[in-house]
């Protein structure tokens, strides 16, 4: 009988022990699937590029980049622009120019340089995927500050500092910093290599600047690091 008992109670023991161990495997199965689905650490990415509107220019940029779902990103982004002219300013400058040639009699030009920085939250998703590359789309909304910079030369002059004196007034589009709105849209590829991807894309960015929204092309390239 004390054999018996000493026996269940062995059986006893080991089948607690063998729930236990089942139930901690099957807790930390369910703790490695939540890991790995909201807690996957970000991809960080510098990049470099080109903007394209009536003038061509450069832009530096940097994106952190958070999986919330399998194939799905949010990323917010942000960087500088050299130039993003629109062909409304241009006008506005030429027509101020015109105004001065015409009232003073000397031949006048005028430039327009349009730099920007700006900030976006971006959901980015991927459509089609290959072992060596993952293409993806991309739809996101930020603000932009502009801080156009006019020239104004009359006679060999630059009059830039003194159009008062001659009855002009620049506007927002011409001169100071405004803050409009932005829409991003864009298509692009990343390449990962280990821990490292490569990423390349073309992204639509129309910015409601003052006067006339301003549609800037991006072509951006950059080298980016999973955590």
């Amino acid at each position: 009988m004390k054999r018996f008992a000493t026996a269940a109670f062995a059986a006893a023991v080991l089948l607690v022990s063998h729930s236990v161990s089942a139930q901690t495997s099957q807790t930390s199965a369910q703790g490695e699937s939540w890991t790995d689905k909201w807690l996957k650490g970000p991809t960080v990415t510098g990049a470099a590029g080109v903007t394209l509107t009536k003038k061509t220019g450069g832009l530096i940029s940097g994106e952190v980049g958070k999986e919330i779902w399998p194939k799905t990103m949010i990323t917010i982004e942000g960087g500088w622009m050299s130039s993003v002219v629109s062909s409304h300013r241009i006008d506005s400058a030429s027509a101020i120019a015109d105004y001065l040639a015409q009232t003073q009699g000397q031949p006048a030009s005028a430039s327009v340089k349009v730099p920007a920085g700006y900030g976006a939250v971006n959901v980015r998703r991927t459509v089609y995927s290959k072992p060596r590359y993952n293409v993806y789309a991309l739809g996101g909304l930020g603000l932009a500050v502009t801080s156009p910079k006019s020239t104004f030369i009359l006679g060999g002059t630059d009059v830039s500092g003194s159009l008062a004196q001659y009855g002009v007034t620049l506007g927002k589009d011409l001169s100071g910093s405004s803050v409009g709105a932005l829409i991003n849209l864009g298509v692009g590829a990343t390449y990962p290599y280990g821990k490292w991807v490569g990423d390349v894309s073309y992204r639509l960015t129309p910015m409601f600047t003052p006067g006339q929204a301003t549609i800037v092309n991006r072509f951006v390239f950059g080298v980016g690091r999973k955590f």
